[in-house]
């Protein structure tokens, strides 16, 4: 009787642990899930902002500021802005 008690109890045990473990992978896919939507709302915010300093940047190139200006201005190297003058 003693064994049948003890093996319930162990029975009953792993049928909790068993539980908890798939309620936290529930949280956590769900978590998951939240954090990519949200991974996805920053990048296009990125994208968009990307493309108001790119254009400020040509502005200001067009206006005659030089690479090295606007290098020091926006921490972006010559290169990367002569690229983005230059559309690559």
């Amino acid at each position: 009787m003693e064994d049948e008690l003890n093996d319930l109890l162990v029975q009953a045990r792993e049928n909790i642990s068993d539980n908890v473990d798939k309620q936290n992978a529930e949280t956590y896919l769900f978590v998951l899930e939240e954090s990519l939507k949200e991974v996805v709302k920053l990048k296009d915010l990125t994208d968009e902002f990307i493309d108001v300093r790119n254009k400020a940047i040509k502005n200001l190139y067009d206006l005659g500021y030089s690479a090295i200006q606007l290098a020091e201005i926006t921490n972006l190297t010559r290169q990367m802005v002569h690229n983005i003058v230059k559309n690559i």
